[in-house]
C-alpha cells in the first residue's frame, strides 16, 4: 500500500476521532502547529524520520513538546503514529487531512503565479473572482515569477488558468505562423 494510501486512511480516522470529540477546529490547529514545526525545525523532522530513534524515546519527546499545546485526541493520534511508525509520513498526512477538511468546508486551494507582488486590494479582488469562478470559498497561495513578464498563471485543482504575457506572445506568434486572423 503506497504511503499516499496510507495518509488518507490516518487522515481520515484523525477526522472522524475529532468530530466525535467535536474538536474540529481544535484539531485543524494542532495539524497547523505541529506542521509547522516540523517544517521550520530540520532538527524535529529528522527526530521525527529518524528510524534509529527508539518509539519510547520519540513518544516522550512528542509529549513533553506538545502535551500542553494539543488536544487530547492530537496527542492520542501522535502516540498512535509513533507506535506503528507512521511518523515518518506525518507530513503526508497532515496534507490529506487539510485537503479532507478544506472539502468538507467547501475551501478549494488555489496557487496563483504572478509577474510582480500585488497589493492587498489586488489579492482580496482576485480572491473574490476566484471564488465567484470556483463556487466555493477560496485559499490562495501566491509566488512571484518574473519569467512570465506580466500577467498571471493559476492553477485551481488540475485547471491551469495562463494570462501571462510570456503565452500570450506564444500564442499570438502561433497565429501569426499558420496565417490566422489574430
Amino acid at each position: 500500500m503506497s504511503d499516499i494510501t496510507i495518509a488518507r486512511r490516518y487522515a481520515q480516522a484523525l477526522n472522524e476521532q475529532a468530530a466525535q470529540a467535536d474538536v474540529m477546529q481544535r484539531v485543524d490547529e494542532d495539524i497547523a502547529l505541529i506542521s509547522d514545526g516540523l517544517t521550520n525545525s530540520r532538527e524535529l523532522e529528522n527526530f521525527f524520520e529518524s528510524p534509529i530513534i527508539s518509539r519510547e524515546k520519540k513518544s516522550k519527546v512528542i509529549k513533553s513538546l506538545f502535551r500542553e499545546s494539543v488536544a487530547p485526541v492530537t496527542m492520542r493520534f501522535l502516540d498512535l503514529l509513533v507506535e506503528k511508525r507512521r511518523e515518518v509520513i506525518f507530513s503526508s498526512i497532515a496534507m490529506s487531512y487539510r485537503e479532507l477538511r478544506d472539502k468538507q468546508s467547501g475551501i478549494t486551494s488555489v496557487t496563483a503565479r504572478v509577474a510582480h507582488s500585488l497589493s492587498d486590494e489586488d489579492r482580496e479582488t482576485l480572491v473574490g473572482s476566484l471564488e465567484q469562478l470556483t463556487g466555493k470559498k477560496v485559499r490562495l497561495s501566491m509566488s512571484v515569477d518574473e519569467s512570465i513578464v506580466g500577467g498571471m498563471v493559476v492553477r485551481v485543482g488540475d485547471t491551469v488558468y495562463d494570462g501571462s504575457v510570456v503565452n500570450q506572445l506564444a500564442t499570438l506568434r502561433e497565429r501569426l505562423e499558420s496565417g490566422s486572423h489574430v
